[in-house]
């Protein structure tokens, strides 16, 4: 609602500001029952960087974040107003505005709360614009459950378009004096749209925040969580990458100052074209480290198994018998399951990171990121597809793509999960195999040496441009570039000796 930011106008003066912040907070001071806790973030932009669509809705604007976007407004405000006709026709309620607008502007500070910024709209417009995109909500509610069919299910779910739930109770006890049917209508949307089982267990109502955070209470279960700390992590480099990083910068110098090197630049140069992922520096946050499905079948013989059915991502566990198993849940992945996913994920995260009062940890955001460490091509999704732990109508290819393209998370928790556990059996048990163990060793190995050859490249760069500077300025046959060919001698004679061949062919 940029239109009503006018109190940002410098030249606007101080006294309208104060009088309107004086009298907002007078307004939010006054209310006396609990405030419901913030569970309404704007996405942060490095993840709308990923996928803004996945974000963003496309169809239905809904709450003070995107009502008042214009192509959503203009598509959609007609259709809002014959959602509330419908509502309302059945209980013959003519008075809209103090049936229900005066209601819901009662509890606006409580409204205010649910969201992590402030917005400076007067209460008298934030009632209108929450009576009716609640009773909008409810009606789209209302078609899902009686006949599996919501204008835009996507836009429904988005983090950034929820509507807090003690927004449609006051409008729901309005209608009917009660509000018992959102819990059944919450709960035939969620298990229609999400990726994993439901739990059976009964959800505390009364603690959901709003639509997203039933469907998210009912995958993780918060009930019985043992609360985590959860910290940022910063980012870092990995090691191996960046030594094998600075091994490829160093040749490429000491090439480029090589007459008649031009051919050896241009073969690095496509191999940077065809294989970016060598020469880009990435910067990786904390990330469950795993080895794909395929590699754990291949090397380890381990056979993913599905869950026993109502099973959901706490159960997930390692069996290491005769045959080596490792159960996993159910995911049931269609085209509006990324959306789903990704505004689950980003919830949890923003939650763990503002919540004071704990109960959030990071569950899903762990599990996603091991399912994003096990799946790196379609024979691994073809493998989960072949017991039943993938279903859906998602193309393998298309299902990589999904998980390659989240982004790990910059959050995790200190203490270690019941999946960190199962996950570091799993590499014990990869890393302990025998091709494994050697493969390991040569990496250590090179590591160890990659730095080594780098600082040898270097020195003899920085030579052979003395040299090159010494000969335009002194010529040939003088005695200081005398020493200098017999220096480089001998330290050709120890690259050799370093590097070069061994056995009855090596040099002497």
């Amino acid at each position: 609602m940029a239109s009503l930011n006018q109190f940002l106008n410098p030249n606007y003066g101080e006294k309208p500001w104060v009088d309107h912040i004086s009298k907002t907070l007078k307004t939010q001071t006054a209310v006396t029952i609990d405030t419901p806790p913030v569970s309404i973030f704007e996405i942060p932009k490095n993840l709308k960087a990923e996928k803004l669509e996945a974000y963003i809705p496309q169809q239905i604007g809904l709450g003070p974040n995107h009502h008042f976007q214009p192509e959503l407004y203009h598509r959609m405000e007609q259709k809002k107003f014959t959602a509330v006709k419908r509502v309302l026709k059945p209980h013959q309620m003519e008075d809209f505005e103090q049936e229900f607008v005066e209601k819901v502007k009662r509890i606006v500070p409580m409204i205010r709360d649910c969201y992590d910024f402030y917005n400076d709209a007067d209460d008298s417009t934030l009632a209108w614009l929450f009576a009716i995109d609640g009773m909008f909500l409810i009606d789209q509610m209302y078609a899902y459950s009686n006949r599996g069919f919501a204008m835009k299910a996507n836009d429904l779910i988005m983090l950034e378009n929820q509507i807090p739930l003690i927004v449609l109770k006051e409008i729901q006890k309005a209608l009917l004096g009660q509000e018992d049917f959102l819990e059944s209508n919450f709960r035939f949307f969620c298990k229609s749209n999400s990726l994993f089982v439901l739990s059976e267990e009964h959800i505390d109502f009364n603690r959901v925040n709003h639509l997203l955070d039933y469907m998210y209470y009912s995958i993780v279960n918060n009930e019985t969580l043992v609360p985590r700390k959860v910290d940022f992590k910063n980012s870092g480099i990995d090691p191996k990458k960046e030594a094998k990083l600075e091994l490829l910068e160093a040749v490429i110098r000491f090439a480029g100052v090589i007459p008649g090197a031009q051919p050896i630049l241009q073969i690095i140069e496509f191999i940077k074209q065809k294989f970016p992922q060598i020469t880009e520096r990435r910067t990786t946050s904390e990330e469950i480290k795993v080895p794909s499905v395929s590699e754990l079948c291949k090397v380890v013989g381990l056979e993913f198994r599905l869950l026993p059915k109502n099973e959901g991502i706490r159960n997930i566990n390692f069996v290491q018998e005769k045959v080596r198993q490792c159960y996993l849940p159910l995911m049931a992945l269609n085209s509006e399951s990324e959306v789903v996913l990704r505004n689950l994920v980003a919830y949890e995260k923003l939650m763990a990171n503002n919540s004071f009062m704990g109960g959030y940890g990071l569950e899903l955001t762990e599990y996603v990121d091991f399912i994003c460490g096990i799946i790196d091509s379609a024979k691994d999704v073809k493998l989960l597809r072949e017991q039943k732990i993938i279903e859906g109508d998602l193309s393998d290819e298309e299902i990589v793509k999904l998980f390659n393209g989240i982004g790990k998370s910059h959050l995790r928790m200190t203490g270690e999960s019941e999946l960190r556990k199962t996950v570091a059996q799993l590499n014990m048990v990869y890393e302990s195999t025998p091709r494994i163990w050697v493969q390991r060793t040569i990496e250590k190995q090179f590591l160890a040496s990659a730095k080594f050859i780098t600082f040898l490249i270097s020195i003899l760069t920085a030579l052979i441009l003395i040299r090159e500077v010494y000969l335009k300025v002194y010529g040939l046959n003088s005695l200081p570039m005398m020493l200098a060919r017999f220096f480089q001698a001998k330290l050709n004679h120890l690259l050799i000796f370093f590097f070069g061949p061994r056995g009855p062919k090596a040099i002497n």
